[in-house]
């Protein structure tokens, strides 16, 4: 792939020290269908270890690596908003819904970049996610565009051998000042507890007739029920 100079550019701001200790945005991608306190649980924990600003969770519309939402984009939207609306330092950003095309975390990174030149950005995984993130369609350009920080839950392993065990090896900092001091380029690893909750399963156990109660917050049960969502489970 041809580099522009604006890459160029950006590449050599993202391995830039700085003096000043810089403010970190946590971006969160997913399906959310639905949205669930596994979700926000993990998105408080980030925010809270690494000290994040805030946390903005990133709906897609088409997901590359995921079957299709069950849920159309603007009711997920919709119960993303009511899960939020009540927890301070975290919001929702629709720009990947408004693309007709598969949402790829590289085009959100540069897009974000693009619009607000000076922030600095943590994108949040999973590590399974991150073990997988040489499927990523341009995987070796994201920590051009911010730091990756990987949510490890008990059991959970590091890669331990391929591409992606190297970018670990390289780019891994143990304390989260060691984000603040580059714009991005750099790899954090935090354990979280473990909340063994799925969006399937709580499909499932809706179309079961169910109760989700204390695996989606009461507001977005409450959608779900009113506008009798996931009924047929997939």
């Amino acid at each position: 792939m041809a580099t522009s100079g604006s890459d160029h550019s950006l590449r050599n701001h993202a391995h830039r020290q700085t003096l000043t200790p810089l403010q970190l945005v946590g971006l969160l991608g997913g399906t959310f269908d639905p949205i669930h306190c596994g979700h926000l649980r993990l998105a408080i924990e980030m925010k809270e270890q690494l000290g994040l600003s805030r946390v903005v969770l990133i709906p897609a519309h088409i997901p590359p690596h995921r079957d299709t939402p069950q849920v159309d984009a603007p009711t997920r939207h919709t119960l993303l908003q009511a899960a939020v609306e009540a927890i301070p330092g975290l919001e929702v950003d629709d720009r990947e819904l408004q693309r007709e095309k598969a949402s790829y975390t590289i085009d959100t990174l540069r897009s974000l970049n693009t619009e607000h030149p000076g922030q600095s950005y943590c994108l949040l995984l999973g590590m399974d996610a991150f073990r997988g993130l040489d499927n990523w369609y341009q995987w070796q350009d994201i920590l051009r565009y911010c730091h990756l920080g990987i949510a490890q839950r008990p059991g959970a392993n590091c890669p331990q051998r391929g591409p992606v065990a190297k970018l670990l090896e390289h780019s891994r900092v143990t304390e989260p000042k060691g984000l603040t001091t580059v714009p991005a380029g750099r790899i954090i690893i935090r354990e979280i507890p473990a909340l063994d909750i799925s969006a399937t399963a709580i499909r499932q156990n809706i179309a079961k007739k169910r109760n989700i109660s204390f695996l989606v917050p009461p507001q977005v049960q409450q959608i779900i029920r009113r506008k009798r969502l996931y009924q047929d489970a997939k």
